[in-house]
């Protein structure tokens, strides 16, 4: 069996165990666990809001209480040092299991590793791919963050772009985007290239920003035709940049990470090539699902990486898609 037909069987087997915990779990056990959720992030982010649904879900079906501590502002990342305290605060409730969104691995490691020599049992979850064997955790929910760079500029460059424009962050300023954009360089092959604009992690939160720098971008190079969003940051900002920039975008190509209305609504009208989804709700989901098995029946991960996706979103799959969005599962 190949390594993508493994994985897909363990966590079929997980969703299984799922079930027989639903089944179970009441009966067989008298103590409520107790799971708590640590993330940079938080609910005034939509794209967090599958995560939270997958995270509630699965607490309802699996008879779990399920806590989230994180960060509660519309602040695209919190500092490593707030996601550190919210870390620690919750590691001194004695939590039955943690969940951590791990975004600031050199920030966050030794307090998991303390978590862990504590007894308590740790998911890494939606940030934090390969961490997981550095800090001893169950396992890692989530897609590569690699492979998602390495898709949508390999595929942009496939349909004939040339020169694609990334807004991004300063390196080194958020882990997990580095590996994006380390992707991204490896993906885009001897037929195109990239133009790469940083911007302060502040001022990526100002979608006005964001649409401004990328609209002053093409102006000033006309060779640029294609632009490639690396996350639900710029998704919504990219849509508006091509409504800005007219005639001009109709020879363009434009492609994101992650989805949000905005960019469904371009999908849906063909403005928007692709969508690179992680199928986030998953990643609130499974985490509970495998801390479940593990604490009342002693079943650890078959493997230690759960990839949640990349799924692919089109114009052909994005009515679908959208008709799941009401209620937070996409």
């Amino acid at each position: 069996m190949n390594l993508k037909l493994t994985r897909l069987a363990a966590m079929a087997g997980a969703a299984l165990l799922a079930l027989s915990c639903v089944t179970h779990a009441s009966a067989d056990d008298a103590k409520q666990l107790r799971i708590v959720f640590v993330s940079s992030l938080g609910p005034a982010q939509p794209f967090y809001l599958p995560i939270l649904k997958g995270f509630d879900l699965a607490g309802k079906q699996l008879d779990i209480e399920t806590v989230f501590r994180g960060n509660q502002d519309s602040t695209l990342f919190s500092d490593p040092s707030a996601e550190k305290r919210l870390l620690e605060a919750a590691i001194s409730t004695k939590p039955d299991g943690l969940i951590v969104s791990d975004t600031f691995p050199d920030v966050l490691a030794d307090d998991i590793k303390g978590a862990i020599a504590s007894g308590i049992p740790v998911v890494l979850t939606n940030t934090g791919f390969g961490q997981q064997k550095n800090v001893g955790a169950l396992a890692f929910v989530g897609t590569d963050e690699h492979s998602l760079g390495w898709i949508g500029a390999s595929k942009l460059a496939a349909e004939g772009a040339k020169n694609i424009l990334v807004v991004t962050t300063p390196p080194g300023a958020v882990p997990f985007v580095d590996d994006r954009m380390a992707g991204i360089a490896q993906g885009i092959g001897t037929t195109a290239k990239t133009t790469i604009v940083a911007m302060p992690l502040e001022q990526l939160a100002d979608q006005t920003k964001v649409v401004n720098t990328m609209v002053a971008a093409v102006q000033k190079d006309p060779t640029i035709d294609a632009i490639f969003s690396l996350g639900s940051c710029c998704g919504p900002a990219m849509v508006a940049a091509r409504e800005q920039l007219g005639d001009k975008a109709k020879s363009m190509h434009f492609a994101t990470i992650d989805l949000g209305a905005p960019v469904i609504d371009a999908l849906k009208n063909g403005s928007v090539d692709f969508a690179i989804d992680q199928q986030q709700f998953l990643e609130g989901y499974m985490p509970v699902v495998i801390l479940a098995n593990y604490l009342r029946y002693a079943i650890s991960p078959f493997e230690d990486f759960y990839p949640t996706g990349p799924g692919l979103v089109t114009k052909d799959t994005a009515e679908k898609v959208n008709s799941l969005t009401a209620d937070n599962f996409r």
